[in-house]
């Protein structure tokens, strides 16, 4: 064998074996210390490399990166108070942006907005806007750089979606004409600002549909009468996820849309009485939730992709090496990075404390 051919060996066994090392990564899972010290409920958002993070503990507004001193707070620093009645919260792409809602000014809660650089600003509220029970409303999400917001505002005696950016302010989206009310909310929006997702009510019934917003128009494109909503969608719009209503199985699963075509996701238990949620999804198709009995046993994070189906995350990380605390059951992920990097959710033990967990499924 010559000297080149043995080199080229040697170099080849070197790509396969980094090439091993790489796809054989371990995930990596730590439990998110409470800031607040209080076990309240809590809520998370990430940035699009999951290295940076919102959360909305009890109502109180942190930020979280890895890089900030873990003592006291485990990485958060506090940005501000929010409310209490609140849960929403949203970041940047780069996070350097958060929304929430916060009491402003007047008295009563408005859509706000925190940067880094300027600190809060309220975001105000629609022409037709109305205060009810000392509320504008809330935003829930940012688009990529952060100069587009969305959320919910008051109408009154309805709720409607709203998008805000410096130049136009608040403009409402569409809500349905109904004789009482009937409501709409955007719930997320693409990191490229083009769509919107989140639900309509129907009419008749006043039940949630999944809707998008694109180029100015409204879709239902679940169906017409298809109970559900959307709560996530990827950075450029082409995915989105949430939950619809099965009319086959008679109960609420996850879905996935790509491509003009909803997949219902099932539940992990398989169950057909089971329910199934869709928080979030990553560019790459990965998403994550909750699965189980909402009003029974309780409920489970899960993580699905095509290649994957519907999983237990307990399971698809104990397969892959990780070692969760004993006694804890991840009841459900509330958000994945864009990148597909890492996960964020919650805990729940046998006493029914709870509290947050971080994953990363590589770095």
């Amino acid at each position: 064998m010559n000297k080149r051919r043995v080199v080229r060996l040697l170099l080849c066994c070197i790509v396969l074996l980094t090439m091993s090392v790489a796809w054989g990564q371990t995930p990596t899972f730590q439990l998110l210390i409470d800031p607040t010290g209080s076990g309240t409920w809590v809520n998370y958002a990430l940035s699009h490399d999951g290295k940076v993070m919102a959360a909305n503990y009890g109502g109180s507004i942190y930020r979280w990166t890895p890089d900030t001193p873990k003592f006291p707070f485990g990485g958060f620093s506090f940005v501000g108070p929010g409310n209490f009645l609140n849960s929403e919260i949203g970041i940047s792409s780069d996070g350097t942006t958060i929304v929430s809602a916060r009491t402003g000014p007047d008295g009563n809660v408005n859509p706000a907005m925190w940067k880094q650089s300027t600190g809060w600003i309220d975001l105000g509220h629609p022409a037709n806007g109305c205060i009810l029970d000392g509320q504008w409303g809330g935003g829930y999400a940012l688009n990529g750089d952060g100069t587009v917001a969305v959320g919910l505002a008051w109408y009154c005696p309805g709720a409607e979606g709203f998008v805000w950016n410096r130049t136009n302010g608040m403009t409402s989206l569409s809500h349905p004409a109904g004789p009482y009310g009937t409501s709409s909310r955007a719930s997320a929006i693409s990191a490229d600002g083009r769509t919107i997702v989140g639900f309509s009510e129907d009419p008749p019934t006043g039940v949630r549909r999944p809707v998008r917003w694109f180029g100015g128009k409204t879709y239902l494109f679940a169906g017409l009468h298809t109970p559900g909503e959307a709560s996530g969608v990827s950075s450029d719009g082409s995915q989105i996820v949430g939950q619809v209503w099965d009319f086959t199985a008679s109960s609420s699963y996850a879905f996935h849309y790509a491509a003009g075509k909803v997949t219902s996701l099932g539940t992990i238990s398989g169950i057909q009485f089971d329910q199934s949620y869709a928080n979030a999804v990553a560019d790459n198709g990965t998403t994550v939730g909750w699965s189980g009995d909402p009003f029974g046993v309780g409920i489970q994070a899960f993580i699905w992709s095509p290649k994957l189906g519907m999983q237990s995350l307990s399971h698809y990380l104990h397969q892959r090496g990780v070692l969760l605390p004993y006694g804890l059951t991840l009841t459900s992920a509330l958000d994945i990075s864009a990148d597909g990097s890492t996960i964020v959710g919650v805990w729940q033990d046998a006493n029914y404390r709870q509290g947050g967990w971080m994953v990363r499924l590589k770095k």
